[in-house]
């Protein structure tokens, strides 16, 4: 097969000379993080982490000091926080924010969730029969907390049901799924449906007996070609689900993906998305080295994979390169990737395909990157080696003394090598094998390391959120064009 794959020094010399900023993309938060009057809080505002509509406006629910929390609660150990990382007055608390479509840059809060319980952002939002269904992340709390609003401005809490948090909602037949997560690890797929959430309450989906059926954590969510796709995370790899007939029924589902397509290190299925027919699904390990196997909790980090589904439920590799843990599907053979390219577009900090969505002619590709978490921990090496390191003083101290004085200027440099290629990738395709990409440095931004959301509204806009740590998220907007 011919190896399409261009040097990525290329790849940014051929988008810096061919398209404009953010390939046609125009930014419409005039501050990061939408807060104009407050700053700090604006900041904490960290990612769009959910986007839906509803009537004239676009709504967004934030995610909160993500970064910073999880340094912080020390889920690496304890490593030193880069003060560009810490807020001034730490909130968690997450907040829902509107823009009206065709106004573009004035943006307004209509939901601060209160102190108790704790809830730092919404994870998931949908349009419903004309109601928004926002689903929160609690971590102290193992009540899924799921508001609804009809206006957009008074939402109301509803019966909650077991779990942490939800990364997928959909309709399907007229019904509206939800899959509820456990707050790390793996647990049992926990499946909920209800034709009106607010007056019926959540019914659970029994599953059957057999091992016929989805197990591990509900990822994802599709409504295609008359089924309802489930999409699961395990430590042995993502798996994919598929309804026999057009309704779940116990002991009745057809596995499509098994052993995460033949890489185990590909846990999370974190993008799906429908274009010509075919479906794609993007992989992930969380925060790039977290397992969900709590016997090896931290492993290496890889680029994502992606592959793609056909009616006939067929899998084949469309982005992906030499197993990190190889595996012996029993769905499908794991081949050469139709792109040429290895995974992550060849580019091992992408470690997520974070968002996959068809517009127009194209099916776009968002992922994460952890290059830009590179430089801020850069005057930090030395202490964090000599946590890890016995019987290492003298060697320590003399890259202390080394980067104490050529910190900055090392700093300085990589970001301005950053304005070229660190930050997020935003990839599209015609046709699914041949990719181009239309940003490789966050939109000239190398603070924006996330494509955490992107999503194609009625009015045939596509619209990009952004996940930003250092200043608060953004959000863009592409026409049909």
């Amino acid at each position: 097969m011919e190896n399409k794959a261009l040097a990525r020094e290329e790849l940014v010399r051929t988008v810096r000379r061919d398209q404009h900023v953010g390939g046609g993309f125009k930014k419409i938060t005039k501050v990061n993080g939408f807060d104009t009057e407050n700053p700090d809080n604006a900041k904490q505002n960290n990612y769009v982490w959910s986007m839906a509509e509803l009537g004239d406006y676009i709504y967004v629910g934030t995610a909160r000091n993500i970064a910073y929390s999880i340094l912080s609660n020390q889920i690496f150990g304890d490593i030193p926080i880069p003060p560009i990382l810490i807020p001034q007055d730490v909130d968690y608390a997450g907040e829902i924010w509107r823009c009206k479509k065709n106004s573009r840059k004035k943006w307004e809060r209509v939901y601060k969730a209160p102190v108790n319980p704790m809830n730092i952002g919404f994870r998931f939002m949908i349009n419903y029969r004309n109601a928004l269904y926002a689903g929160a992340l609690t971590p102290l709390s193992p009540n899924l907390l799921v508001l609804k609003s009809t206006n957009g401005t008074e939402w109301k809490a509803l019966s909650p049901v077991q779990g942490y948090s939800t990364r997928a909602m959909v309709e399907h037949n007229g019904k509206l799924y939800m899959g509820a997560l456990p707050l790390s690890g793996v647990s049992a797929a926990q499946l909920f449906v209800s034709s009106d959430p607010e007056t019926d309450g959540w019914t659970k989906i029994e599953f059957g007996e057999t091992d016929k059926k989805p197990r591990g954590n509900i990822d994802l969510l599709l409504s295609f070609n008359n089924h309802l796709y489930v999409a699961t995370a395990l430590p042995t790899g993502f798996e994919l689900w598929r309804t026999a007939g057009a309704e779940p029924q116990k002991d009745d589902w057809i596995q499509v993906v098994d052993q995460g397509a033949g890489d185990a290190r590909n846990e999370h299925p974190w993008s799906i998305g429908v274009f010509k027919d075919y479906i794609y699904i993007g992989t992930a390990i969380e925060v790039a080295i977290k397992s969900i196997d709590p016997s090896n909790p931290i492993v290496a980090p890889k680029g994502f994979d992606v592959i793609r589904v056909d009616k006939n439920d067929s899998w084949e590799l469309v982005i992906g390169g030499k197993p990190v843990v190889a595996t012996q599907p029993t769905t499908g053979v794991r081949g050469l990737p139709l792109s040429g390219y290895p995974s992550g577009f060849g580019d091992i900090t992408n470690g997520y395909c974070w968002q996959l969505q068809a517009f127009g002619d194209h099916l776009y590709l968002g992922t994460w990157s952890w290059n830009d978490l590179i430089p801020p921990f850069v005057p930090y090496i030395p202490e964090i080696l000599l946590s890890r390191l016995a019987n290492s003083e003298a060697i320590i101290a003399g890259i202390n003394e080394f980067l104490s004085f050529f910190s900055p200027i090392i700093v300085e440099k990589m970001y301005q090598i950053g304005e070229r290629f660190i930050g997020f990738d935003l990839w599209k395709t015609e046709d699914g094998i041949r990719w181009e990409p239309v940003s490789l440095n966050g939109f000239d931004n190398p603070f924006n390391y996330g494509v955490r959301i992107l999503f194609a509204s009625s009015e045939g806009k596509l619209y990009v959120g952004t996940a930003n740590p250092f200043e608060g998220c953004e959000v863009w907007v592409k026409s049909h064009q």
